[in-house]
């Protein structure tokens, strides 16, 4: 996981990443992708896109309280880096005291950036995706979550 100084001050993961350990004693369906190292330690393989996908779910449940489902065959976003680009649109609104809305152009399955922005600031969105499989799957990752008063994506047609 590319954890380093560049990343975020405020990013929860800069100086304390996930303990893989406990986050698998926790969650069953992350536990099968942790393995011990040589050197003793609990470690995930990135190239392994279930491994990948466990690691975004479990870490979005465990820290956000987000439940999500995405397929294997679409992008599966890293936490820690889409909270980065969270935190940088904070810093630049910094201040404003109307609500915020933002568009998120092809969200994807996970709808990552919608769910972060709403569940952590309380942000609208307008979520749009023109791929049928990750609009159905974002859809289902909002209204699971009881997001659809904060994030719209209504139809498909009304985002193609």
């Amino acid at each position: 996981m590319a954890l380093n100084k560049s990343m975020h001050h405020r990013n929860r993961y800069k100086d304390k990443p996930p303990d893989f350990a406990y986050l698998a004693s926790k969650y069953p369906e992350f536990r099968q992708y942790v393995h011990t190292s040589l050197a003793g330690r609990p470690v995930v393989n990135f190239k392994e896109p279930e491994a990948v996908r466990a690691l975004t779910c479990t870490l979005l449940k465990e820290d956000f309280g987000l439940t999500i489902e995405i397929p294997l065959e679409r992008l599966i976003p890293t936490v820690p880096l889409r909270l980065n680009y969270i935190h940088w649109v904070e810093d630049l609104i910094d201040g404003q005291k109307q609500p915020r809305r933002g568009i998120d152009i092809g969200t994807g399955a996970s709808c990552i950036y919608p769910l972060l922005g709403a569940t952590m600031n309380g942000w609208y969105f307008l979520a749009t995706e023109v791929d049928d499989i990750c609009f159905d799957y974002a859809k289902k990752n909002v209204d699971q979550n009881n997001m659809s008063d904060l994030i719209k994506a209504d139809t498909k047609s009304a985002i193609k």
